[in-house]
C-alpha cells in the first residue's frame, strides 16, 4: 500500500493528540485507535478507516482500500502514540454513534448504567462485560470518564466500536426516560439488603454502577426502584467496579438463559 510522508508539524498531528489527551474524537469525528489488534477489530466491526499513520520502519496492518497512510519519523509519531511500547500505527476511524432508543428498544439484557466512574480502564471492561453478556447497551451519566480515552478504548477489547452507547446523559432525565419505555432501575451497592440473584432479570431494568470510591450518588439511589447486593465475603468490604458489573451481567444473562 503506497504511504505518504508527513511532518512533524503538520496541523493534522496536533488534532489526533490533542483528541488522545482529551479522550475525545478529532474535529471532524473520526477516533484515534492504536496498535494492529485494535484497527483489526474496527475493521471485523465494519468500521470506516479513512487514515492511518505508520512510524517508519514498522510493518502496516492490512488496511482497507481507499484508506490513506502516512509516514512519520519517530519525533512525529510520538505526538499521537498513547502508549509507551506502541507498535508503531494510529488510525482513525468513523465510530458509530447512538441514541437511547437504540438502546431501550434492542429487546436485549439489561442498560448498563454507569454513574460518574472515573477509571477509563473499569469503562472500557464494562463495555466489553455488556457485550459479552448480551446486555442492550451502556449509558453514561454526566461526569463518568469517556469512551473514547484510549485505556477505555485498549480495555474495551473492540467492544466500543460496536456496543451500543450514550454518554454524558443527565441522572434525573434518564431515569424519567427509561420508565416512561417501561423500565425499572435498580443500583447496586454493599449496603443493600436483596440480592442480584433474588431480581427478576427478565423484565427491561436499567442497572447503576457507581463511581468506584462512593457508589451511586445519594439523590439518585433514592429514584432507584431496589437497590441491589452482591453475594460475597463479607470480609471484603466492596468490590470493583468493572468485577460487580460483570457479575451483575452474568446473573442477568444467566436467568434469561444465555449460560445454558
Amino acid at each position: 500500500m503506497p504511504t505518504l510522508t508527513l511532518g512533524k508539524h503538520n496541523p493534522r498531528l496536533s488534532d489526533i493528540r490533542r483528541a488522545v489527551h482529551d479522550g475525545s474524537l478529532t474535529p471532524d469525528g473520526l477516533l484515534p485507535v492504536e496498535g494492529t489488534r485494535l484497527i483489526e477489530e474496527a475493521i471485523r466491526s465494519g468500521l470506516e478507516i479513512p487514515e492511518a499513520y505508520c512510524r517508519r520502519g514498522d510493518t502496516v496492518p492490512a488496511l482497507p482500500p481507499g484508506c490513506s497512510v502516512y509516514e512519520l519519523e519517530e519525533s512525529g509519531f510520538r505526538k499521537i502514540q498513547s502508549t509507551e511500547t506502541s507498535q508503531g500505527v494510529v488510525a482513525l476511524v468513523h465510530i458509530p454513534r447512538f441514541q437511547l432508543s437504540a438502546i431501550t428498544e434492542s429487546g436485549k439484557g439489561p442498560i448498563v448504567v454507569l454513574a460518574e466512574l472515573q477509571d477509563p480502564g473499569n469503562v472500557g471492561t464494562i463495555l466489553r462485560a455488556a457485550e459479552s453478556f448480551d446486555a442492550a447497551g451502556c449509558v453514561a451519566l454526566a461526569g463518568t470518564a469517556s469512551p473514547y480515552n484510549p485505556k477505555s478504548v485498549r480495555a474495551s477489547a473492540g467492544s466500543v466500536f460496536r456496543l451500543p452507547h450514550v454518554w454524558n446523559v443527565d441522572a434525573d432525565e434518564t431515569i424519567d426516560a427509561f420508565r416512561k419505555r417501561g423500565f425499572r432501575v435498580v443500583a447496586t451497592g454493599p449496603a443493600a439488603t436483596a440480592s442480584i440473584t433474588t431480581w427478576n432479570w427478565q423484565e427491561p431494568t436499567a442497572v447503576l454502577i457507581g463511581n468506584e470510591g462512593s457508589g451511586v450518588r445519594p439523590e439518585t439511589l433514592r429514584r432507584c426502584d431496589a437497590a441491589l447486593r452482591i453475594p460475597h465475603n463479607p470480609q471484603v468490604e466492596s468490590l470493583n467496579s468493572a468485577v460487580a458489573a460483570a457479575l451483575v451481567l452474568y446473573e442477568a444473562y444467566r436467568q434469561r438463559g444465555g449460560a445454558e
